[in-house]
């Protein structure tokens, strides 16, 4: 169904609801041809720098034989105390098991261990369903949702001038029908956040008194003076199974996160475990930093949360989590972060007439490798659903890039495409062997997201055994971290007019002007044939271009790898990338 106008502009301007191609597009994807599956990993040293990523081992899926994912619908139970006689013959014992983890010493501060407890005690019962929403509110439409609407006035911790911090919440209804309780902790203190109708105006939409008082909350999202000060400004919201949303200094809403992925892309269909609790828990005067515990509930795994938020220029987000899975997990996702692509000047075969030169969330999936190599890896909007890989052991970091931050780069007064955040992953405790592993879903619109990356262990999670673990998020404008080697500022994807080939460019830059002089290039591919590498100083930036042209022979895909290099070592990130016919 075609979006309405008003509800594309808000879309493209703050995507604060949104359902994931991840998660509805998976089956589409499948039906349009096989899985094309392609790994690669690092070298085992930085000096050898031909072998640091291999070219790619590919396999080609039986379309045939490849059943249609489809995502299950996922009502996770908000806590074990929602039990109800009729639902479970284990009411007594579960609310037992859960009195005993709720009571703690009536002096000892509410802690994340209080959480992580509760999520053990969780995991060790039947996936219960969350209470069901109110039928009229479940059928509201986008534009109705949107009128439901929380005074300002009633924010928490608004009376309090020397806290800057602001909590919103957000009602169930239209797509969020899952309720998820909240609970405020000052002084060490948890108390319940009841629902209160009075907070919302309504208007007239069509929902009785008895609806109004039954909705509940879908979430919340965070204000803090992040651009001015004295305005609170969106900072990080959590709405809509376990899926968050960061914003630092100058973006608007585009990238997201979440707290783990099940079976992404999986033909069995894709799983999505929901935040289903809170503990937010209040600031101190004047503090830098705002602490969010969440209690994770599925059919497949519980888990437990903590967040510490920092806004600023970059917002950092510290996130340890702790896994209980009710069954024998082989396909997690760990530290997921979701986002959009859907054309720029390196798409080929592009097939569409919009006057807009980029139209994308994320640029690029940029890796720091484990040996200090750098990769830059273009994203792609493909004709089919298609599953990278990239490493064997936990990188130093990963994430989804923006790189051109320059309005002309992109040509759309409301989407903002030039403000969209970067997201960057660094890996801390309990991350072991894995696959850094990277989904691109086909979509024929920018409205859906279709990008997923994520770790994928090695070793499969055992029911009933903790998974303990802790990374670092940085949000940002500008670009979160800096490498030493000169990075790809621009990817063009053409056809020689001379030779009918396929024809790259790719340009380098860096604030180090010796580091490019005499560079030599290094371009291989998977199959065919490189034709002609040069390069040429580029003016304009500063840098180097390089250009080649591939003959990809009778190959429908080719895994294309470029860098510069001085004494054989590197002085440019890796460029990868995949071209298909």
């Amino acid at each position: 169904m075609a979006a309405r106008p008003e509800e594309v502009a808000l879309k493209l301007t703050e995507r604060p609801y949104f359902v994931p191609a991840a998660a509805l597009g998976a089956a589409a994807a499948v039906l349009l041809g096989g899985i094309i599956v392609a790994t690669g990993s690092s070298g085992a040293s930085r000096t050898a720098v031909a072998g640091s990523v291999t070219d790619a081992n590919i396999t080609v899926a039986d379309p045939a034989a490849t059943p249609a994912p489809v995502a299950p619908v996922i009502e996770p139970l908000d806590s074990v105390a929602d039990y109800t006689p009729e639902e479970t013959e284990s009411t007594d014992a579960t609310l037992e098991a859960v009195a005993a983890v709720d009571a703690t010493p009536a002096k000892a501060p509410f802690s994340f261990e209080q959480v992580i407890n509760k999520a053990q005690a969780l995991s060790e019962h039947d996936f219960q369903k969350s209470r069901p929403v109110p039928a009229a509110a479940a059928t509201l439409d986008y534009d109705q949702y949107r009128r439901l609407e929380f005074k300002r006035e009633s924010a928490e911790w608004t009376p309090d001038t020397t806290v800057p911090f602001r909590v919103h919440y957000d009602p169930r209804g239209y797509l969020f029908n899952e309720e998820v309780k909240l609970n405020i902790i000052d002084n060490g203190v948890s108390t319940p956040k009841t629902w209160t109708e009075t907070d919302f105006n309504f208007f007239d939409l069509p929902l009785s008194d008895e609806d109004k008082q039954a909705l509940g909350y879908a979430g919340f999202h965070v204000t803090a003076p992040l651009n001015s000060s004295g305005k609170f400004d969106d900072l990080i919201s959590f709405k809509g199974a376990s899926f968050f949303r960061v914003l630092s200094a100058g973006t608007v809403y585009g990238a997201s996160a979440r707290g783990m992925a099940i079976s992404t892309a999986s033909p069995a269909g894709e799983e999505f475990p929901s935040f289903r609790e809170f503990w937010l828990v209040k600031p101190e005067p004047g503090a830098k930093t705002m602490t969010v515990y969440a209690l994770l509930n599925g059919v497949s795994t519980t888990g437990a949360f903590q967040f510490i938020i920092r806004p600023g220029s970059t917002t950092n987000v510290d996130v340890e989590a702790v896994f209980f899975p009710r069954r024998k997990l082989t396909e997690v996702g760990v530290a997921p972060i979701t986002s959009m692509y859907y054309f720029s000047p390196h798409s080929i075969n592009r097939g569409n007439r919009d006057y807009r030169v980029a139209v994308h969330d994320s640029e690029g999936l940029m890796i720091e490798l484990s040996n200090g190599e750098w990769v830059w890896r273009p994203l792609a909007n493909p004709g089919q659903l298609e599953i990278s890989s990239f490493a064997t052991e936990p990188p130093l970091g990963f994430g989804l890039i923006q790189r051109k931050r320059d309005f002309d780069a992109y040509d759309d007064l409301e989407a903002n495409y030039e403000r969209r955040p970067n997201v960057w992953i660094a890996p801390k405790d309990g991350w072991g062997p894995g696959k850094l592993t990277l989904v691109e879903i086909p979509t024929a619109n920018e409205y859906n997201d279709n990008i997923v990356v994520s770790w994928r262990p090695a070793d499969a999670w055992d029911a009933g055994k903790p998974v303990r673990l802790s990374y670092e998020m940085i949000w940002s404008l500008p670009q979160p971290v800096v490498a030493p080697v000169a990075k790809v500022t621009a990817t063009k994807v053409g056809i020689s007019p001379a030779s009918k080939r396929p024809m790259f460019v790719i340009d380098f830059e860096s604030d180090n002007s010796e580091l490019l002089r005499d560079a030599v290039p290094q371009v291989s591919t998977s199959s065919g044939t490189i034709i002609s590498p040069v390069v040429h100083p580029n003016p304009k930036t500063g840098g180097i271009r390089l250009s080649f042209e591939l003959d990809a022979k009778d190959a429908s895909l080719c895994e294309l790898r470029a860098l510069l290099t001085k004494a054989d070592h590197s002085v440019s990130e890796t460029w990868l990338y995949r071209w298909r016919s």
